[in-house]
C-alpha cells in the first residue's frame, strides 16, 4: 500500500513538475495576415512570445467576421491566457471584449481601437488615427506649397481615398484634409474628390483610374487615404494615364510599400510614407500581456507608436527595416 502510495505521489510530482513548466499561451488574431504590415506584425508578435519562453496561436481572419469569433472560441478552448487582435470590423469589439471577459483572460487591440458592450475601451496598441491623418494632411500641404500650387487651385483635386466602412481609415482621412484645409483656407471645397475603395492597391488603382477620367481638366493631384496601398493606387493610376509624377503629391501611411514605391529609384508622385515598424505593435501587445498574466500588472489602456516619414531622400537609411530585397 505504502508503495503504490509513492508511486502515485511521485507520479502526481511529476504531472505537476510537466504542468508547471508548461509555457504561458497567447493567441493573436489578425484580420489580412498576407499583407506585408499584418507579416511584420505577426512576426514581430511571434519573436516577442519566443523570447518570453510562450507559445504564440495566430489566426489570420481575412476580414471574416464568423472566423474571427470561430477563432475567439478556438483559442479560449485551447487555454491561451490572453489575446491580442486586430479586429476585421469595429463593430465586433462588444463581441470579442465580451468573450475574453466571460473567460477571464485579458484582451488588447492592435491597430483598431475597440469597446467592449458598456462602451469602454479595450486596451490598444496602434496608431492614433486622427494624428497620423493630420501629419498626412500637413506634409501634403508643405509640398504643395513648395510646389506653389496655392497660387491656382482651378486645376488642383484633393483625392480623399476612402475605405468608407472603416472608422479607423476615414479619421485618418478626416485629420489629413482637416490639416491641408487649415493649411490652405482658401482650397474649394468643391475640388475634394472623394473615392471609395476597399482597402487594396489594386481597387485602388481602379477606382482613381475611373475619377481621372471623370475629370479630364484636372491637371494636379493631391492623394491620402487609409495606408500605402490606397496612396500608391492612387499614384499608379496617374501613372497609367500619363501623367506627370510632378503632377502628383500622395503621402501613405504604414511604410508597407516604401520598398515597391522607391526601390526602383524612378521618380514617383508617391512622396514619402509614415512608417511604423509594426513588428514593434505585435511585440508590444504580447509583452504587454505577459505582464498581465505573470505579474498581474494592468494593460496600458492606450500605447500610441510613433511614425517616421520615408521619402525618396532618405529611402536608404530605412530600406532594411521595410524588409526591401
Amino acid at each position: 500500500m505504502r508503495t503504490w502510495m509513492a508511486v502515485l505521489l511521485a507520479s502526481a510530482a511529476v504531472i505537476s513538475a510537466a504542468q508547471a513548466e508548461d509555457p504561458i499561451k497567447f493567441g493573436y488574431i489578425n484580420k489580412m495576415g498576407d499583407h506585408p504590415w499584418f507579416v511584420a506584425e505577426v512576426a514581430g508578435a511571434k519573436a516577442k512570445a519566443e523570447e518570453l519562453g510562450a507559445q504564440l496561436m495566430v489566426q489570420d481572419v481575412q476580414f471574416d467576421a464568423n472566423l474571427t469569433v470561430t477563432a475567439m472560441d478556438t483559442m479560449i478552448g485551447d487555454g491561451v491566457k490572453g489575446i491580442a487582435i486586430v479586429v476585421p470590423d469595429r463593430a465586433l469589439g462588444p463581441v470579442v471584449a465580451d468573450k475574453a471577459k466571460a473567460a477571464g483572460i485579458p484582451l488588447i487591440a492592435v491597430d483598431d481601437d475597440i469597446v467592449d458592450s458598456a462602451g469602454d475601451p479595450v486596451p490598444y496598441v496602434g496608431i492614433d488615427a486622427l494624428t497620423i491623418g493630420r501629419q498626412v494632411g500637413e506634409t501634403n500641404a508643405a509640398l504643395a506649397k513648395a510646389r506653389r500650387w496655392h497660387e491656382d487651385w482651378s486645376k488642383v483635386r484633393l483625392g480623399s481615398i476612402e475605405d468608407q466602412k472603416a472608422d479607423t481609415c476615414m479619421r485618418r482621412n478626416q485629420g489629413a484634409e482637416a490639416a491641408f484645409l487649415e493649411a490652405f483656407p482658401d482650397f474649394p471645397k468643391e475640388n475634394i474628390v472623394r473615392i471609395p475603395y476597399d482597402n487594396t492597391m489594386v481597387n485602388a488603382i481602379d477606382v482613381v483610374g475611373t475619377t481621372l477620367t471623370a475629370n479630364p481638366g484636372v491637371e494636379r493631384w493631391v492623394f491620402y487615404s487609409c495606408n500605402d496601398d490606397g496612396v500608391l493606387g492612387g499614384v499608379r493610376a496617374t501613372e497609367n494615364a500619363g501623367m506627370s509624377p510632378d503632377a502628383v503629391i500622395g503621402t501613405g501611411i504604414d511604410g508597407s510599400r516604401g520598398c515597391e514605391a522607391f526601390g526602383s529609384g524612378k521618380p514617383t508622385g508617391f512622396s514619402g510614407t509614415l512608417w511604423f515598424d509594426s513588428a514593434s505593435h505585435g511585440a508590444t501587445a504580447i509583452g504587454f500581456l505577459h505582464d498581465a498574466v505573470t505579474s498581474g500588472k494592468a494593460l496600458p489602456m492606450v500605447t500610441y507608436m510613433p511614425a517616421k516619414l520615408v521619402t525618396a531622400a532618405n529611402f536608404a537609411e530605412f530600406k532594411d527595416r521595410l524588409g526591401c530585397p
